[in-house]
């Protein structure tokens, strides 16, 4: 269905059947001047506002909600660094990656941006991984 919005209230936006619209014209309806064929959505994120689509802008983070965002809050980052520090350079293989990670959010903390690189493992599956390795 053809998405349209309407003249008089441009933050009213429709899915009006074609058939509908065909009808209309057929009979010189004068309803079909009030509703005005919309653009494509230009994005999955784009919402209507008021006679027009509207990209909201990409949430940012502060390092610190980043790492809480991925999984990795205060406790659990004081629980991994805890093990690290009884594996010494023993540290299972999703452990130093994990830590490479949180090492290049630390480098950049004072920063706030869109773009911060996800986790690369679950705190979940790098425990896992954790419990079946003997501590030094």
């Amino acid at each position: 269905m053809p998405n349209f919005y309407s003249r008089t209230t441009p933050s009213d936006f429709r899915d009006l059947p074609q058939g509908l619209i065909d009808t209309w014209i057929e009979v010189d309806n004068p309803k079909l001047q009030e509703w005005i064929l919309a653009p494509s959505k230009p994005s999955s994120d784009a919402v209507w506002g008021d006679g027009e689509w509207v990209i909201p802008p990409a949430p940012t983070w502060t390092a610190e909600s980043w790492l809480d965002h991925e999984g990795y809050g205060a406790m659990r980052l004081l629980a991994l660094l805890d093990l690290e520090s009884k594996f010494g350079q023993q540290a299972p293989p999703k452990m130093q990656a994990v830590r490479a990670w949180i090492n290049s959010i630390l480098a950049q903390y004072a920063e706030t941006k869109s773009d911060w690189q996800p986790a690369p493992h679950t705190f979940e599956s790098t425990m896992q991984e954790i419990a079946q390795q003997e501590i030094a």
